[in-house]
């Protein structure tokens, strides 16, 4: 009965022509979907940097607060007293204590203007 019913309508299995429809269709899925992954991807990105944006503020307000100045864009204050960056000293307001520490321990002081590129 199975043979004579593959007979009357043909041999089972995909044509070539239904193969590359479903591969088409596809296709199509494919590339609708794609632009709303970047769109979600670049939303993620954008709500992350407002986030950056938003500790950073907080931390010159916190540091602004405890120290009635901003961080100085050079030179040290007595949380930054080995002349390191301006962000260095707002680590601490930061939430990244392990950091600065890790930072400040270091023994080198540097002039007001930075470290040198070239020491030689």
């Amino acid at each position: 009965m199975r043979e004579s019913s593959l007979r009357r309508h043909g041999h089972a299995g995909f044509t070539l022509v239904e193969l590359l429809v479903v591969i088409a269709i596809i296709g199509v899925l494919v590339a609708m979907l794609l632009p709303a992954v970047q769109a979600a991807r670049e939303a993620a990105r954008r709500s992350s940097c407002t986030n950056n944006l938003k500790q950073l503020g907080l931390a010159l307000h916190n540091y602004h607060d405890t120290h009635k100045t901003f961080p100085p864009r050079k030179g040290g204050t007595s949380v930054n007293s080995e002349r390191k960056s301006a962000f260095v000293a707002l680590l601490p307001f930061m939430e990244q204590n392990p950091m600065h520490d890790k930072i400040a321990a270091g023994d080198a002081t540097y002039p007001p203007w930075g470290p040198s590129a070239w020491t030689g």
